[in-house]
């Protein structure tokens, strides 16, 4: 695991955790660049931690069958409470995000670990067709999510791709919002327009979420199977990036707004 603790904090404080989990064959290096988290975490305090899976991928339905034994969560668990011991963490800010098979392993956090995690962020992936029928939330957890429309591995309309089921954009976002106790229909906003890099940004907002959580899901138009604002070139294999905005500093921003209720953890 690789771990950011800002020089601000001077390792003496209870501070806000985010976790970031890597995409398949990433690693926790390879997350640690595409995200770049530095700046924003040092500007908010912000501990970041980088686990690194076993494997090449999470233990996740959507994951090649050998991983499915592999005990991921309990994993996840043992790295809160080690960053914990050495840094001080603020146990009712701790979040989770994670790109691509990374993001669908936060997502089962959010079902199995509600009661630890604050907020979830989905980037370069939808919901998991498996998790969102077997592992419904026990309690409602805001989650921020960036989906690229022509993201050649999650598809907007099918959610079907590489032999794995999730739901697609519309349905992943429709899902979360039920799983809030938001009102069924977003507020679409254009947060910017096609431009030159061949992208543009609309903000679906649900409102009238349950006390204490929210749905934001950014629709990347014409986006691919990346991390918007990354300073990584991804290939043209998949997709566009867009640079209107940096996932990144969005997703803190969203994050910071919200902690477990009281009496979790």
């Amino acid at each position: 695991m690789r771990l950011h603790v800002p020089e601000s904090t001077g390792g003496n404080a209870a501070n806000p955790l985010l976790l970031v989990f890597h995409g398949a064959a990433q690693g926790a290096r390879g997350a640690e660049l595409m995200t770049w988290l530095y700046p924003v975490a040092e500007a908010q305090g912000l501990v970041v931690a980088f686990p690194e899976a076993s494997g090449d991928y999470w233990n996740t339905p959507n994951s090649p069958p050998a991983y499915w034994d592999v005990p991921d969560v309990q994993f996840v668990d043992a790295a809160i409470d080690l960053v914990d011991a050495e840094v001080g963490v603020d146990r009712s800010r701790v979040y989770a995000t994670g790109f691509s098979n990374g993001a669908i392993f936060a997502e089962i956090l959010a079902c199995l670990r509600g009661d630890r995690i604050a907020g979830l962020g989905i980037v370069g992936a939808g919901m998991s067709a498996d998790i969102s029928t077997s592992c419904p939330w026990e309690r409602p957890v805001p989650t921020i999510t960036f989906f690229g429309d022509a993201d050649p591995q999650f598809f907007w309309d099918t959610g079907i791709a590489a032999g794995t089921g999730v739901l697609g954009g519309a349905g992943t976002a429709e899902w979360l919002a039920q799983q809030n106790g938001c009102d069924p229909d977003a507020d679409v906003n254009v947060v910017a327009e096609v431009g030159a890099d061949g992208t543009g940004v609309e903000l679906w907002r649900y409102e009238n979420c349950a006390p204490g959580s929210a749905v934001d899901f950014y629709r990347i138009v014409g986006g691919g199977h990346t991390w918007p604002g990354s300073p990584i070139n991804f290939g043209a294999g998949l997709g566009r990036k867009t640079r209107h905005l940096s996932a990144s500093e969005t997703m803190v921003e969203f994050f910071l707004q919200f902690t477990l209720p009281v009496g979790l953890p």
